[in-house]
C-alpha cells in the first residue's frame, strides 16, 4: 500500500494523505479519520527516514542527565520527572531518549549530537549560572528548554517556584516551635538550591534561632555525616530533596532521636516513610517541558513558565515549650 493507492481509495490527493501523517491539524477532521481508517485497514505505516527527509524532523528529542545512570533509575525528581515528559511525548507519537553525561568535554558532546541531526529538540537539565550548554545551543540555534533559571534567563524554561518551596518549609518549621534548624542541600552550585535557602531563611524570619547550613552533594553518606555532626544543636532539618530527607530520617531512628523533617519533591519514598515535603508537581513539570520543547520544533511561539509549590504535612509533630527539655505531641 502507497501513499498514492490511499489517495485514490479515499478520493482526495496525495498531498491531503501527506498531510495527514505530517499536519494532521491542516486536514478536516472528517477527511482526516477516513484516510487513517483505510491506512489502518490496509497496514500502512508512514516510512520514518521518508518522512524525516520530507518534514527536516525526526520526531525525537533529547534530554541528557549530567549524573551517574543510577539516578535515572531511582526513585527520585528524574524518575518523576520523565513520567511526564514521557507521557506527552507518547501521545504526540514522539520519541525521547536518555543519555547520561560524567565526564568529557560537554561542549563536544552537544556539538557531535547537533550536527548528528538525529534530535529535534533537547532538554536540559540542572543549569548553572553562565551554563555553557545554554551558550552552545543558542549559539547553534536549535530548539531546547531549560528545566530552571539561572543568572541570564536567556533561554525558554519550566521552573518550580523554588523559593516559594523554601519559605513554605522554613514557616512550617517556625509555627511549629523549632528553635535551631539545619539546612541540608544538594550542590552548591546549582541556582534552585540557592533559591529553596534563601527562601528557607525568610520563611524563618523572626524565629529568634540559629539556622546551620550544609551540602550533601545528594550523597547518603554526607547527609548521614552532616546530621550527625549538628545532631546535637538542632531541632529541625530541612533537605531540598526527599532523598535526602529519608536518609536524615535514618540517622535519626539510629539515634532514636525525634526531630521535625521536611523534604522536597514528594516522591512516593516520602509517603511511605511518612515525611513531610515540599510538593513541586515534577510530573507536571515534564509535560510542560516537553510540550514547549515541541512547540519550539514547531516554529511555535512559547513562554517560559513557574510552577508553584505546597507543603503536604505528615511526619512532622508540633514541639510544645521550644526551650530546652521540651516534649513533641
Amino acid at each position: 500500500m502507497t501513499v498514492k493507492e490511499i489517495a485514490n481509495l479515499c478520493g482526495v490527493s496525495v498531498a491531503t494523505v501527506s498531510r495527514v501523517f505530517n499536519e494532521p491539524e491542516k486536514v478536516k477532521p472528517e477527511t482526516r479519520e477516513r484516510i487513517l481508517e483505510i491506512a489502518k485497514k490496509y497496514g500502512y505505516m508512514p516510512h520514518a527516514i521518508a518522512k524525516s527527509l520530507r518534514t527536516k524532523r525526526t520526531g525525537v528529542y533529547s534530554l541528557t542527565v549530567m549524573s551517574g545512570v543510577e539516578r535515572v533509575f531511582e526513585d527520585s525528581y528524574v524518575s518523576k520527572f520523565l513520567r511526564g515528559a514521557v507521557r506527552y511525548f507518547s501521545s504526540k507519537g514522539l520519541k525521547l531518549i536518555i543519555d547520561v553525561f560524567t565526564k568529557g568535554d560537554i561542549k563536544s558532546y552537544y556539538k557531535t549530537l547537533v550536527s548528528s541531526k538525529l534530535v529535534d529538540g533537547y532538554i536540559l537539565m540542572d543549569i548553572k549560572d553562565d551554563d555553557i550548554r545554554v551558550e552552545l545551543l543558542n549559539e547553534l540555534g536549535v530548539p531546547f528548554v531549560c528545566v530552571g533559571r539561572n543568572n541570564k534567563n536567556n533561554f525558554i524554561y519550566v521552573d518550580t517556584d523554588n523559593y516559594t518551596g523554601g519559605r513554605q518549609a522554613g514557616e512550617h518549621l517556625k509555627e511549629i516551635g523549632c528553635t535551631n534548624v539545619l539546612f541540608i542541600g544538594g550542590d552548591a552550585s546549582l541556582p534552585f538550591e540557592k533559591e529553596r535557602f534563601r527562601g528557607f531563611v525568610d520563611g524563618l524570619s523572626g524565629f529568634g534561632g540559629k539556622v546551620y547550613k550544609a551540602f550533601a552533594n545528594y550523597d547518603e553518606k554526607n547527609v548521614q555525616n552532616i546530621v550527625e555532626k549538628y545532631l546535637n544543636e538542632i531541632d529541625g532539618i530541612f533537605c531540598t530533596s526527599d532523598v535526602m530527607a529519608y536518609a536524615a530520617l535514618r540517622v535519626c531512628e539510629q539515634k532514636n532521636i525525634d526531630i521535625p523533617l521536611i523534604g522536597f519533591d514528594n516522591i512516593l519514598l516520602s509517603e511511605i516513610a511518612n515525611i513531610t515535603t515540599i510538593d513541586q508537581n515534577i510530573h507536571l513539570v515534564g509535560e510542560k517541558v516537553a510540550h514547549k520543547v515541541h512547540q519550539l520544533v514547531l516554529g511555535e511561539q512559547v513562554e517560559s513558565e513557574v510552577i508553584s509549590t505546597h507543603l503536604v504535612v505528615r511526619g512532622t509533630k508540633k514541639f510544645l515549650n521550644s526551650t530546652k527539655g521540651g516534649r513533641f505531641v
